[in-house]
């Protein structure tokens, strides 16, 4: 394919580079729709880097010659953009056009781990039948700060870098290039900026309300007024004042205290940093005012508050839920799903970072939490709607295993010997089902998959997979072991997509598949058998092939794991039914 790159055409898109300090939003009136732009146009990775240092982090370039995505999963420090700075203490992710000027320095005493993806953008300026012409694209649909969502950011980035660090030449190569940044740009485009709805709120007479959170959630580690705040409003101070109590319950001072407060408790409760150190981190340069304040807030010291005990908890992730009822704590209120001893107030949240947030602010007031506990997925929407009502911890979801989640919860609610006796307990049922099955069926291969709407997919060590391969320690198929080598249990690989009729390296014993609509079942089985290489699977033709209810084993967490084992166990040592 032909490519041609205007000089003179570049040099005038130069001079056009956007204000990287706006939000996404605000950009994307470069392009309505994200889907037509991507459809003209090539992405090309010139460079892609996982960053993890434990010493100081000082970037500094005049010019970005090419688009530059950077993903701080762990970052405390400066960032400067075209002369703008910007506190980060938290995971932060921004991408910015070529031009930019950016300069990136990491605190001495912390650890920087980040991830910066180079790419080029070329846009189709002639289509026919004949040729295609491209030219470079300065510009970019998405550009400034992303909100989210982390955990999916994280996982494209790790796979850039692992790309970047492959065989150039392959064939491959920038097939596979070109579909990760597309996914990227997908992941970080605003979906909801692009629909009529969003751009009548926009309008409403409510946006000064979202202008103004953003701006001190972003700031208030910094000396805010109210004059700043109203200006942003468009309101006199006086008038402003008025209307955010009326919509928040708590004047715009109260809000940024809350906010530091609460940054603050989070801080306490998972570091070891010194109370100086937090104070100024949350915008104090005193640390005997801060002390005080937080005294009067809090009712505790901050030396004496990680100690406290905290049980007025909210979930606002399912697979926590059940961990933390697992410890014998029933959260206030809960993000629910799959199967629990006993059901909490349930809330009303996305349970995807890209869905809307439904719950109203006041079923968090009412409930008056503690400690609000949730994935990395759903912390910048929870930042964003209940960031002053209570601290936020949040347990990374891609980090670590159930185990790892379970320990880590157990740790911040006090609850470490919880966690050891059901993890005892589990290894106990799981040696019993192990001895179980090797008696009645012997060594068995065991293929994991899901049938749902977003396709097809072949699970390893995690989720789905985790009762068979790490509790019941069966063997996975071939192309399972191959992506599992050299890499973690339970959190190095997940799953890959296959088609149905794509065998090849799946062979096993035994093939679970989990669907999301069992009423399906019959439709299901149906569609497979007509595909002529479903007779020739092994599990198939010795007829071990289960269906199960996806909303039983999406949970990963330790109650549902128990309750998976139990039917893992009663299928595996059943007799065959042939399909």
């Amino acid at each position: 394919m032909p490519m041609a790159v205007s000089a003179s055409t570049e040099a005038n898109k130069t001079n056009v580079v956007a204000d990287q300090s706006k939000s996404a939003s605000s950009s994307s009136s470069l392009h309505t729709e994200l889907k037509p732009f991507l459809n003209d146009a090539l992405l090309e990775l010139r460079q892609a880097k996982h960053i993890n240092t434990r010493q100081q982090l000082h970037w500094h370039q005049a010019k970005l010659t090419h688009h530059t995505f950077i993903y701080m999963h762990r970052f405390n420090g400066i960032l400067n953009v075209n002369g703008e700075t910007s506190r980060i203490i938290r995971k932060s992710a921004c991408l910015l056009t070529p031009g930019t000027s950016l300069e990136l320095v990491s605190d001495a005493d912390h650890e920087a781990e980040l991830y910066t993806i180079e790419y080029d953008l070329f846009r189709a300026i002639e289509k026919t039948e004949a040729r295609r012409i491209y030219e470079r694209e300065l510009h970019s649909p998405v550009t400034g700060w992303i909100q989210g969502p982390f955990y999916g950011i994280q996982r494209i980035a790790a796979q850039l870098t692992e790309l970047a660090q492959s065989d150039h030449e392959a064939a491959s190569y920038d097939i596979k290039a070109q579909l990760l940044l597309t996914d990227l740009l997908y992941l970080l485009w605003p979906e909801d900026n692009t629909s009529a709805a969003a751009e009548e709120n926009r309008n409403s007479p409510e946006a000064w309300l979202k202008t103004t959170l953003q701006y001190m959630q972003q700031h208030y580690m910094h000396e805010i007024k109210l004059d700043t705040l109203a200006e942003l409003a468009g309101m006199h101070p006086s008038y402003y004042s008025q209307l955010f109590k009326s919509r928040m319950q708590k004047n715009p001072i109260e809000y940024i205290t809350h906010l530091r407060m609460n940054r603050a408790k989070e801080r306490l409760l998972t570091s070891n940093l010194r109370i100086r150190d937090i104070a100024r981190e949350v915008g104090y340069r005193d640390e005997f005012y801060f002390s005080r304040r937080f005294r009067n807030y809090a009712g505790y010291a901050p030396t004496a508050y990680a100690k406290q005990v905290h049980r007025n908890i909210v979930s606002l992730s399912y697979p926590y839920t059940d961990h933390l009822m697992t410890l014998g704590i029933t959260p206030c209120a809960a993000q629910i799903q799959g199967h629990l001893p006993h059901l909490p107030h349930s809330l009303k949240l996305p349970f995807h970072a890209y869905e809307p947030w439904e719950q109203g602010r006041q079923a968090f007031l009412d409930v008056q939490p503690e400690l609000i506990l949730t994935k990395d997925n759903a912390a910048a929407k929870a930042m964003e709607h209940i960031g002053d009502v209570a601290p936020i911890i949040t347990i990374p979801w891609n980090e670590t295993d159930v185990f790892g989640h379970l320990e880590r919860i157990a740790s911040i609610v006090d609850r470490t010997r919880a966690a050891k006796d059901w993890l005892d307990g589990h290894e106990r049922k799981a040696e019993r089902a192990r001895k179980k099955i090797k008696e009645l069926a012997g060594n068995l291969t065991v293929a994991v998959g899901t049938l749902t709407s977003k396709g097809p997919r072949m699970y390893s060590h995690r989720n789905f997979g985790h009762v068979f391969y790490r509790t019941l320690q069966l063997n996975a198929p071939r192309r399972i072991q191959a992506e599992l080598q050299g890499k973690a249990p339970g959190i190095g690989y997940n799953w890959m997509p296959f088609a149905p009729g794509e065998w090849d390296g799946l062979e096993a014993d035994v093939l679970v598949l989990a669907v999301d609509n069992l009423h399906n079942r019959a439709a299901l089985l149906k569609q497979l058998m007509n595909d002529p290489l479903w007779s020739s699977h092994p599990a198939v033709r010795s007829g071990r092939v289960h269906l199960v209810d996806w909303s039983a084993w999406v949970v990963y967490a330790p109650y549902s794991i128990n309750i998976q084992l139990e039917e893992a166990l009663s299928m595996l040592t059943s007799r065959p039914i042939l399909l």
